[in-house]
Parts: structure tokens; C-alpha cells; sequence
């Protein structure tokens, strides 16, 4: 994880004039510089992958960022008031809600995910890479369980969408 000093020295040098996606794309693969995946590979693969299944499901470009941000609070170091500074709040109230709070139980943070529309699907995604264990390169049970785990809210979170699909009008979706 990033310190404050790095993240302060990232954040002076943030292109101001890039497009929003690339711009959350800039910062994730800063954030996450360093880290590995729980298949050894660089973690930066995973938000990436999430971008681009949400980018090919939803075709909408706040959705996009926030998939690449996703994990850059709970993982990079990052702050709230670091998104603040670079995207609208229509992506970064959506981090928030997907970002788990170190004390927060993982099923209340699925219910909380689950409240909101926009964050469902972007988690939907997230859980979508996650499930995939042909990034591991030798599962174990510790990974199996995991992923049971993840196929369980993947449904819970499917359902939520389908519901808020059926209150919401076709216009507000």
C-alpha cells in the first residue's frame, strides 16, 4: 500500500486534462504499483479485467472508472478526498460504498453493496474476475472456499440488480 507521502507526490502530478477513464486508470495503476495478486501476478490485472467486463456490459464511462478504482481505498492507500480532487461524485460515492471497512462484516457489506444500483453492478463484476480461479496458478481449499464464497454473493447481487431493475423505470437505469 502506498504511503500519504507518495500518494500526496502522485496527486500534484495528476494529469488534469485527461479523460476521466484514463485518469482513474492512471491512478489505480499507480495505486496498486507493487502489489500481487493471489495468483502472483501484478494486482493492477484485476481492476483492469473488472474495467473492461463492466466497459463491455454497461458501455457507460463512470462505471468504468469507478471498476478501476474500485479497490484503491481499501488496497491503495488512497482516501475518499483523493477521489474528490479528480472525479465527479457519481464515481466516487460509488468507491465508497465498495470499499469494506476493516471492521465491517463481509454479508453487511454485501447488503450495503447491494443497496446501490450502480455499485451491484460494478461488484457483480468484480466477483466475476474473482470467481475465475484459472488466474491461480495452484488453487487450494483455502481458494475453493473463497470462491464459494463469492459465487453466493455473485447471486445475492444478481437479484438485487434484477429487482432494481423491475422498480426502476427504463429511463432511469
Amino acid at each position: 500500500m502506498r504511503s500519504r507521502d507518495e500518494i500526496k507526490e502522485f496527486l500534484r502530478g495528476m494529469p488534469q486534462k485527461v479523460e476521466m477513464v484514463a485518469r482513474a486508470r492512471i491512478l489505480a495503476s499507480f495505486a496498486h504499483d507493487g502489489q500481487k495478486d493471489k495468483g502472483g501476478k501484478a494486482y493492477f490485472g484485476h481492476p483492469e479485467r473488472v474495467a473492461d467486463r463492466v466497459a463491455d456490459a454497461y458501455g457507460d464511462d463512470y462505471l468504468t472508472a469507478v471498476a478501476y478504482l474500485h479497490d484503491t481505498l481499501e488496497d491503495g492507500g488512497f482516501a475518499t478526498s483523493d477521489l474528490k480532487m479528480f472525479f465527479p461524485d457519481a464515481v466516487w460515492k460509488v468507491v465508497e460504498v465498495l470499499t469494506r471497512g476493516k471492521t465491517t462484516p463481509r454479508d453487511e457489506y454485501i447488503e450495503n453493496v447491494a443497496k446501490n444500483y450502480l455499485a451491484a453492478k460494478v461488484k457483480v463484476c468484480d466477483l466475476e474476475d474473482n470467481i475465475d480461479l484459472d488466474r491461480i496458478p495452484n488453487p487450494t481449499q483455502k481458494d475453493y472456499d473463497r470462491r464459494g464464497r463469492y459465487l453466493s454473493e455473485y447471486r445475492k447481487l444478481q437479484d438485487a440488480i434484477a429487482d432494481w431493475e423491475r422498480r426502476l423505470p427504463a429511463n432511469e437505469l
